[in-house]
């Protein structure tokens, strides 16, 4: 469903038309517990293990090579978590621009012994030599996200993978190289099988699909070992019963965020350029790298961020100062300062997100409306 002058789908993208379609005929068609053996239950089995595959040849990679869980966060939490089973603490590696999701582990790695080291984002991009510096015979887990949340930079997790393919060669244990590729799902180009990637996040309600519905891409399963397996649901990776309608929606969203993506990226693509051209001729500086995704574009104004998004909210459109997520919790290091921005630039940046449904009227007219606001700078 579109929603006129909204520019915050990377917090959330409301459900589309054939999300609530689909929710709704898979929860009357099967209020059975997929986990049950009597009829109803097979049934149920069987359509979740079809929307299992169906999402498997979206993304080109194998059915059991997904794991459905409540959301990104949980699915990061399951590769995180799975560290505390090894007997000896090492290293973890990870860029100063993940999501809170991430970042939050670290207090709970280093309080466990772990080495957690946090690598630098100049201008929104992590570089392969500097994940090649910081690897070790200790390293166990190289954690990078597909694409920011907050600048839409796109990371190159092919050249990541190259060096810490490389230097895995001489050791005799894996290094799990974990993508959080929520803001990549459907909008980029990111092949799962070709690169190298052990494990990934993703989260339906950033397709148009419902909330509380994710998935997690592991390339072999032995390398994550579930903390909770309870009733062995999900091949013993996340036990409880499978929330089945909003699977079902998710499966249908993800299929339909894929249909002519070439054609989608190239729209958005220039959505992007004019909204980029546009806002710039209005005073506003552009902090989101060359080659970022297109859905997302990162700017600051002369003003502070909650003063420009509440200024843009009053004018009926729908921004964001940030990552919605990081909006309920303390305030840590801003990313946008990260990428080697000053603080009052970091201070100043607002977030400006669309989707496949956003419109070019719409884009002309936020641009429109920030010429109209430049007197008030």
């Amino acid at each position: 469903m579109a929603m006129q002058n909204y520019f915050d789908y990377a917090a959330t993208c409301p459900m589309s038309e054939l999300s609530i379609r689909s929710y709704a005929k898979a929860a009357s068609e099967y209020p059975f517990n997929p986990s049950s053996k009597h009829r109803g239950g097979r049934e149920a089995h069987k359509a979740l293990e079809e929307a299992r595959e169906k999402c498997a040849r979206v993304l080109s990679v194998m059915p059991e090579q997904l794991v459905f869980t409540s959301g990104a966060t949980e699915s990061i939490s399951m590769v995180f978590e799975s560290l505390l089973w090894q007997k000896k603490p090492g290293r973890v590696i990870i860029s100063r621009i993940e999501h809170d999701a991430v970042k939050s582990f670290i207090p709970l790695l280093k309080e466990k012994g772990w080495d957690v080291v946090q690598l630098k984002a100049k201008d929104g991009i992590v570089k392969a030599e500097d994940v090649k510096a910081a690897l070790t015979e200790e390293t166990r887990l190289v954690s990078i996200m597909s694409v920011n949340n907050v600048n839409g930079a796109v990371e190159d997790v092919n050249a990541i993978s190259a060096v810490i393919r490389e230097y895995e060669k001489s050791l005799k244990h894996r290094i799990i190289f974990f993508s959080d590729s929520v803001q990549a799902l459907g909008k980029v180009g990111l092949s799962l099988s070709e690169s190298g990637i052990d494990a990934a996040s993703f989260s339906a309600h950033k397709i148009g699909g419902p909330r509380g519905v994710g998935m997690l891409y592991v390339r072999k399963k032995e390398l994550i070992r579930s903390l909770a397996p309870a009733g062995g649901q999900e091949g013993g990776m996340r036990g409880g019963t499978e929330n089945l309608a909003s699977i079902i929606s998710f499966s249908d969203a993800l299929e339909d965020i894929y249909h002519e993506r070439a054609e989608k990226e190239k729209r958005m693509a220039a959505l992007n350029k004019r909204l980029r051209e546009g806002l710039s001729e209005a005073g506003l500086l552009i902090n989101s790298p060359d080659g970022a995704s297109p859905y997302i574009l990162n700017v600051s104004s002369p003003l502070p961020s909650e003063v420009f998004t509440r200024m843009l909210d009053d004018r009926g459109f729908s921004v964001s100062s940030g990552s919605a997520c990081s909006n309920n919790a303390r305030k840590g290091e801003n990313i946008i300062e990260v990428m080697g921005y000053g603080r009052e630039r970091a201070m100043s940046s607002i977030r400006i997100s669309m989707f496949d449904s956003t419109s070019e009227k719409e884009v002309e007219d936020l641009i429109a409306t920030v010429k109209e606001m430049k007197s008030e700078f």
